[in-house]
């Protein structure tokens, strides 16, 4: 298998045309829409953090700006509620169903998704159905 290296340098004193600007932003906002379309939508914060932003001094890129974003695309390891040495309110757990309150569980983690990651993949082979 080749391999390719690109020169970013190079790349950057290319200078910017307009037509071709427009037509990678139209990409961009492409994945973005898609991104948001597959998002989880728990609250909405993570899927309405997903934008475009320009690059200087050429080029887009699609950000999601939501404080949960890493934990949504690359997952959690299981990691004990609340986290050791912050005990919250009343320093306990309980929800319906709980025989009884508890200091802490253990959350199982969470599997990451990868959502931007496949909706890049899915806007560049050209499938633009959610």
């Amino acid at each position: 298998m080749g391999r390719v290296v690109l020169n970013q340098q190079v790349i950057n004193g290319l200078g910017s045309w307009g037509p071709v600007d427009d037509d990678i932003r139209n990409r961009a906002r492409r994945v973005q829409a898609m991104a948001r379309g597959r998002g989880p939508i728990d609250t909405g914060d993570y899927v309405s953090s997903i934008d475009t932003e320009k690059l200087r001094p050429h080029g887009w890129r699609v950000v999601a700006r939501d404080r949960k974003s890493e934990w949504i695309e690359f997952g959690t390891r299981p990691h004990p509620i609340p986290k050791p040495g912050a005990p919250r309110n009343k320093k306990a757990l309980w929800w319906p169903g709980a025989a009884h309150p508890v200091h802490s569980v253990m959350h199982p983690g969470t599997a990451p998704t990868h959502n931007l990651a496949e909706a890049l993949e899915l806007a560049a082979r050209g499938t633009t159905h959610i």
